[in-house]
């Protein structure tokens, strides 16, 4: 029995010392706790081992190596706590007790190596086993070796208590890492203690240390780690949202999950359906052996259509032989959803769902590189559709969009390119047969019909442009279409406009204009022309400031070119600076020379209300000239009044108290002429030329006029007439009561040099 002991515990001991060898090549978690703890366990069953061999008559050596024998358990239950610390992942709060344990643990190595000496924790006596034949040493155990063992046990008790806290916490999967674990160390402390107990001639839970540190070192870096991942895989592969089919060498169904099953639904025999699958596969690609094919693949299920991805794989080993094969089926038909409907988004507009801006430019131009037939441009716009959002709401101004794409897309083929640019300009590539404008104004009427804004007049403007160079980029065509479109605006008798290059002349001059306005500024290039205001009794009253463009080069250039030009700019204000203080400065050289008779009136453009503080710049033009203020007349027109009434009407009461008079030019040409008189306090009502114009109803267009000329005067605002330029227009103007006239009959705009020529020297004289 002795001899069986001993050779057992060396053949332990070799074991440990392979295994030891074997795991320091392993680069797996917890491998360095393993390997501590299995030297531990080593040099614990050796000491052990060598104090049994310990011949009678070596009392000391005997004493010395029991000693060792307890001071090694002490740390093999040291690392056992720490493996168990580490494996668990159930942590002290703190790192005291750590340090608490590693210093109770040095004490009592301390005491047990000079126990050889003071025989304070046990001592030995030699004892003869008759029945067996043996001697051995029996132990004789001292109050203070007690401490040892509780010391001991209660590291162990808490290793246990960690692995016991892990096995219950732990999904069922992962209990069998603890179970066996739990399992050995229970049975080494229960040996342990009863060897204690019954006071045994050998502690045999020493073999049961070894083989513990066996089991730590299978159950930790081989068994536990090999059948969790085969648990997990397996878990993998039934959870997956990936289906799978996995295959032997022979091409028989050994596995398929939950999610491939649903590919094969009408099928009572599964396996036989993903065997039927693999034979076609490898008859659709036969000759391909390929270790990985992947392809994609749409099926139909009900009334719904998937995308699928397939992979096949085959498994060899190293010598190339066919372990088995597997399919994995990836539904993407979410994916290519996503997919289409954000490549839907980057080509289309998501309101009306044609194609946007970028689309419309690679559609137009591949339709193009391949056009066998002229194409035209037509793009439209819609007047004042802000009105529409602002009056009605966005929604029905969308509606009223979404309406106009169907009709247009509705009345067009596969050679046509429809875009919806912005807001609501549309844009449509078609060949030049497609067009006839009979069909756009049934359209546009059919639009003006719907019941979305029956009290707001709808006016379309289309702009056409014929294309006679296919390579001429997109956008230019585009813009030629809408340069049509430009030509049309505030003229509601037109809807369709062609692009003629006259159109791209005057574009350029435009361009020529801007380009030139600060120089001109500079250079005093623009020169105030005065046109004379005559009083009923022929007197001359005044002057309307008039501005023209004197260019150094090309003679005078037009106002209907430069005004437009530069309103459309944003940039009339600068001029309308330039006149203003133009005048102030004439006014002030008048006074100088004792010409103050005369007024002058200088005219206040829509946007200025938006670029200028217009009080402010005419309190400032009054402190820099020294001038008459009510000779400076400012003529406001009454469309430029409604653009924003109420902070318009503060404007005029701050230039009434400054002393300014104020003029409402252009009366009777805007839609709102009676409404605004009780509103607006203005000093002199000058009437639009429109009533002087030959019309089939002369007789209502007198009564209008001779109405307006009473009304003011009872209002106490004298009247100016402009356009005058007949005799007989004289005369009626005369007759109904009108204060003062303009216009060719008595002089056309003039220098102010010849003006005063004229006038000045004979007020003078």
């Amino acid at each position: 029995m002795f001899q069986i002991l001993v050779i057992l515990l060396i053949l332990l001991i070799l074991s440990m010392v392979v295994c030891v060898l074997a795991s320091c090549k392993k680069n797996v978690q917890n491998c360095r706790n393993v390997v501590h703890l299995i030297w531990m366990a080593i040099i614990t069953s050796a000491c052990y081992t060598a104090f049994i061999l310990v011949p009678v008559g070596h009392h000391r050596l005997a004493t010395f190596l029991d000693g060792l024998y307890f001071l090694s358990t002490d740390w093999l239950a040291v690392y056992l706590l720490l493996f168990t610390v580490a494996y668990t992942r159930v942590e002290p709060p703190s790192v005291l007790p750590r340090r608490v344990i590693g210093f109770l643990a040095g004490l009592d190595s301390v005491s047990l190596a000079v126990n050889t000496f003071t025989h304070h924790m046990f001592e030995l006596e030699a004892a003869v086993n008759e029945k067996l034949k043996i001697t051995y040493w029996n132990i004789q155990l001292k109050p203070l070796h007690y401490v040892h063992r509780v010391f001991v046990y209660t590291i162990v008790m808490y290793s246990l208590a960690a692995l016991l806290y892990r096995l219950v916490k732990a999904p069922r999967m992962y209990k069998m890492r603890y179970m066996g674990l739990l399992a050995q160390l229970v049975g080494v402390a229960g040996v342990n203690f009863l060897c204690y107990i019954m006071d045994a001639q050998f502690d045999y839970s020493v073999i049961l240390y070894a083989s513990m540190a066996l089991s730590v070192c299978y159950f930790t870096l081989y068994a536990s780690p090999r059948v969790l991942l085969e648990r997990m895989h397996s878990t993998i592969i039934r959870d997956s949202v990936i289906g799978f089919i996995a295959y032997d060498e022979n091409g028989k169904c050994i596995d398929i999950n939950p999610v491939a099953r649903n590919f094969f639904p009408d099928s009572d025999d599964l396996h036989g359906a993903a065997e039927k699958y693999l034979e076609r596969w490898e008859e659709e690609h036969e000759g391909n052996a390929g270790g990985i094919m992947g392809e994609d693949r749409k099926i139909t299920r009900g009334n719904a259509q998937m995308h699928i991805y397939v992979t096949y794989q085959k498994f060899t080993d190293e010598k190339g032989r066919v372990l088995g094969s597997c399919f994995q089926f990836e539904d993407r038909t979410e994916v290519v959803r996503k997919f289409k409907e954000e490549q839907y988004r980057i080509t289309h507009d998501m309101l009306t769902g044609l194609l946007n801006r970028n689309a419309f430019e690679e559609e137009a131009e591949k339709v193009l590189a391949d056009a066998k037939e002229p194409y035209y441009m037509v793009c439209s716009n819609v007047k004042d559709f802000k009105l529409v959002n602002e009056l009605y709401g966005a929604d029905v101004g969308d509606r009223l969009l979404i309406a106009q794409a169907k009709m247009i897309t509705a009345a067009l083929d596969e050679k046509t390119v429809v875009a919806r640019i912005f807001a609501d300009k549309f844009c449509i590539l078609m060949p030049k047969e497609r067009f006839h404008e009979k069909e756009v104004y049934e359209q546009i009427e059919a639009l003006r019909k719907l019941d979305l804004v029956s009290s707001f007049k709808l006016h379309y403007y289309i702009g056409v442009y014929e294309i006679r160079d296919v390579t001429e980029p997109v956008w230019t065509m585009y813009d030629k279409a809408i340069m049509a479109i430009d030509t049309m605006r505030g003229n509601y008798g037109q809807t369709i406009c062609f692009y003629q290059d006259e159109l791209l002349e005057h574009i350029m001059k435009e361009k020529e204009v801007l380009g030139e306005f600060d120089r001109a500024i500079e250079e005093r290039q623009f020169h105030m022309f005065l046109q004379p205001q005559i009083a009923n009794d022929n007197s001359i009253v005044g002057a309307e400031a008039l501005v023209r463009w004197i260019h150094p080069e090309r003679g005078m250039v037009s106002p209907g070119l430069f005004i437009p030009t530069l309103e459309k700019a944003g940039l009339i204000h600068k001029l309308d600076l330039y006149m203003w203080e133009s005048a102030a400065r004439k006014l002030e050289e008048w006074k100088k020379s004792g010409i103050e008779k005369y007024s002058i009136s200088v005219n206040i453009s829509t946007k200025d209300f938006y670029y200028l503080d217009i009080c402010d710049t005419f309190r400032e033009l009054a402190e820099k000239y020294d001038f008459d203020i009510k000779k400076l007349k400012l003529e406001i027109t009454e469309s430029a009044l409604m653009e924003n009434i109420q902070e318009n009407m503060r404007t005029l009461d701050g230039l009434h108290a400054l002393g300014y008079e104020i003029e409402i030019d252009d009366f009777g040409s805007g839609y709102s002429s009676l409404g605004m008189l009780k509103d607006i306090h203005a000093d002199i009502l000058k009437i639009d030329m429109i009533f002087l114009q030959e019309t089939k109803n002369v007789e209502r267009s007198s009564t209008i006029l001779k109405n307006i000329i009473a009304m003011s005067k009872e209002l106490g605002m004298p009247v100016i007439t402009e356009g005058v330029e007949t005799k007989e227009q004289v005369e009626f103007l005369v007759t109904v009561g009108c204060d003062m006239f303009q216009g060719f009959y008595f002089a056309r705009p003039m220098l102010v040099e010849h003006f005063e020529e004229q006038y000045c020297d004979e007020q003078t004289a």
